[in-house]
Formats: C-alpha cells, structure tokens, sequence
C-alpha cells in the first residue's frame, strides 16, 4: 500500500474511528486502526471493539493499493505530531509500515489486516433519516440520566421510539429522567430500540451541527448511524425498558411558572458550600407565599437565597442532590420553564410552557 493524504483530513478520520478502539484487549488487533487503500482513490479507516465499530472513508492519492492494521494509539499521536501538510504512508508485503512527512520519517510494525473482525453487515429492516442538528441535541439533553450501573443493562442506554412522524429519545437511572421529542421529515411505522450511551455519546462528538441527514438502518441486534463519510455500526441493548409513562402525573397539585436561569444560578450558589458528599447536604426549596426559598445547610455553613414567583396558596419544602437538579435544569431550554410537584417524596416534573418538546423527571431527597 502507498498513499498520500492531507494531514488534517487524516487526523480527523483516525481520530474519529479511534473512538471504538478496544483500549485494553487481550488481542493487539483490537486497538488497531484498519486501513485500505483503494485503486479509486478512496482510504477507508475502520475501528471495531466488538461492541461498536466505526467506519471513516476519506479521498486521498492512491499509488499502490493495499491494506493494513497500526496501533490506533500510536498512529493517532505521530499523525498530529508531522510537520508537514501533507503525509505518505507506504506498507510492505510484511506490514512494516513508512509514514513520512517533511523532513520526519517514522518506521512502525503493522498488523495482519485480514485478522482483523469485520464490522456487522446490517441489512435494514427498518430504517429512519433524523436530521444532525435534531438528533445531536436530542442525545446531549438526555444522555446524562443514562445509569452507570451494570445492575440494570436496559437503563444504560436510551431508548429510540419512532412513531409516525415523531421520534423520542428516553433515557433515566432511576433518579432522574429525560424525554425528548422532535418531529421528523417524513411517516414511519411505530419502532423502538435501545442504543447504549457510550454509542451515542462518541456519534455527538462526531456529528456537525447542520441540516443534514443521518440514516439510521436498524435489526433486532444492531443499529447503523450513516452521515457524511462515516459509518457507526452498534449493538443494540437487549431487553425490556423501564415502563416509564407510569412515573408522569398529570394531576400536580402545585404548578408553577419559574425562570429558568434564575432558579439554576440560585441552586449553583447553594451548592459552592457543599465540600464533601451531597448525600449529607440536600438543596431545599421551600414553595410558599409567592417564593421559592433555596437554602442549603453543611458543616462549612448555610446559604439562603429566594426567587419571586407566583405560587397561589401553595406550601411545600423539598428537598434535591444538587448535582442531580442542576443537571436537569441545564437541559432545559428556554427562559421560563412550567414545574410541576405533589408532594414532598413524589418527583418534581419540568416541561417548557407550551409544546412537548422536552420532560424532565427528578426524584426528592427525603428531608431529615
């Protein structure tokens, strides 16, 4: 293999499909990045752990066609590091690989390349188009519910539901919880799906904010996430989601109408005392009199601070992690936000004032 290729349009691609190399694998081959050179002038540069792969295809000056596997780690680092614009990298019949550019030259030993696991051929059996601005910001506003714990599998991910020409995104570790929905360019039959969180977290780092489209080509077992010259291939999550409808109430017997980011800067300063485990120092909120009260008490001291707002005859104190609340106020997106709660030791519910766009579920700390 010989080929000649711009250094950025190279770095982007390697960086890109490094993003589902296996980083401690007992097989070499795994944290290796595959490389083809074709005779039409196309490199294609591909990733595979096993749990999701990544394809990048970039246009390049072919001399001899060819292929081969170099260690993503490496590679990834001497790539950024040329000095040069543009960069050759020739393999031999033993894989001993030349990268050159400018006046630097490096000599690395490669791997067999037809070691190396395919990635999954998915053959659609459904398949929907989400625009990348849409579905960008649809997995940044609700991956964070996603759960870190192996207890549950199903809540590691998000659920995807297509149902005519809506597509929500779900996604809750129990505590907290976030649904988005956004309407998509066309009617497609009712489908769900769910996609592990570290999937769609590396496709956002990918994604640019645009007005094109990704495919989205699905089976039982795998998802295929097609936009620009990349190809994110992922195994779906197995099992049943949560029924998560049954924690919405409709029925909150206070309902208020709150600023947005007046709410989140005075939770963000009741939380500068909190020094150690949040657990130990809840954020209150004490609802009466046309006022929400916000207060923290820890062993470094207490803040209190307060917010008008309308409140009717309601009389409510509850109680929040900060860390947990000031996540799902972040998400929110507009300036005034409609917040509903019932009781103390049921969930607070925020949804924008008109539309269904988002919902955000938090879960209260049981007051001492």
């Amino acid at each position: 293999m010989n080929i000649i290729c711009n250094k950025n349009i190279l770095n982007e691609a390697i960086s890109a499909v490094s993003k589902a190399v296996s980083s401690h694998s007992n097989f070499a081959i795994l944290e290796g990045i595959y490389i083809k050179a074709d005779i039409e002038g196309f490199i294609t540069f591909v990733s595979n752990d096993m749990e999701m792969g990544i394809e990048a295809k970039i246009e390049g000056r072919v001399i001899k066609p060819g292929q081969t596997v170099l260690n993503a780690k490496m590679l990834g680092n001497i790539i950024k590091n040329l000095p040069a614009d543009e960069v050759y990298i020739e393999t031999n019949e033993i894989n001993y690989c030349t990268i050159k550019s400018g006046n630097a030259k490096f000599e690395i030993m490669g791997l067999n390349p037809m070691e190396f696991p395919e990635l999954p051929k998915v053959d659609p059996e459904y398949s929907i188009k989400v625009k990348k601005a849409s579905l960008k910001e649809m997995i940044t506003k609700t991956i964070f519910c996603t759960s870190l714990s192996d207890n549950r599998p199903v809540l590691k991910g998000c659920l995807i539901e297509i149902n005519n020409d809506l597509i929500k995104m779900v996604a809750t570790d129990g505590f907290k919880m976030a649904v988005r929905t956004y309407h998509l360019d066309g009617e497609y039959p009712e489908r769900s799906f769910i996609v592990p969180a570290k999937t769609l977290g590396d496709i956002t780092k990918i994604l640019k904010d645009d007005e094109d489209f990704v495919e989205i080509n699905c089976t039982s077992k795998n998802a295929v996430f097609i936009f620009e010259n990349y190809k994110i291939v992922t195994r779906l999550i197995e099992g049943e989601y949560i029924k998560y409808e049954s924690a919405i109430y409709n029925d909150g017997e206070i309902e208020l109408e709150c600023p947005l980011y007046e709410l989140f800067d005075s939770v963000y300063r009741a939380s500068l005392i909190i020094n150690g485990n949040s657990n130990d120092a809840p954020v209150k909120l004490k609802i009466m009199e046309n006022n929400i009260n916000i207060s923290c008490e820890t062993i470094v001291g207490n803040v209190d601070d307060n917010i008008n707002v309308e409140t009717g005859d309601a009389n409510l104190e509850i109680g929040f992690f900060n860390e947990f609340l000031l996540d799902v106020l972040r998400a929110c997106d507009d300036e005034t936000v409609r917040i509903k709660f019932k009781k103390n030791v049921n969930p607070m519910i925020i949804t924008p004032m008109e539309g269904d766009k988002y919902l955000y579920l938090l879960l209260p700390r049981r007051l001492k």
